[in-house]
């Protein structure tokens, strides 16, 4: 019976790491989908060299 619930635990917790990994991870990608419509509606100067950087690294 002691088993189980330690198992039980272990299991909770690893539960909760995974959804703060998710969490962080839909932060960036929505940090990253709001500068891109930024981008797109108002090109403002500051991310054009930004953007203009990843022309020159043949990212884009």
């Amino acid at each position: 019976m002691e088993r189980e619930s330690k198992d039980k635990y272990i299991l909770i917790w690893i539960e909760e790491i995974w959804e703060e990994i998710e969490v962080q991870i839909y932060g960036i990608i929505g940090a990253i989908f709001f500068f891109g419509a930024i981008y797109f509606i108002f090109q403002p100067h500051w991310m054009r060299s930004v953007f203009d950087l990843f022309r020159k690294l043949n990212y884009l």
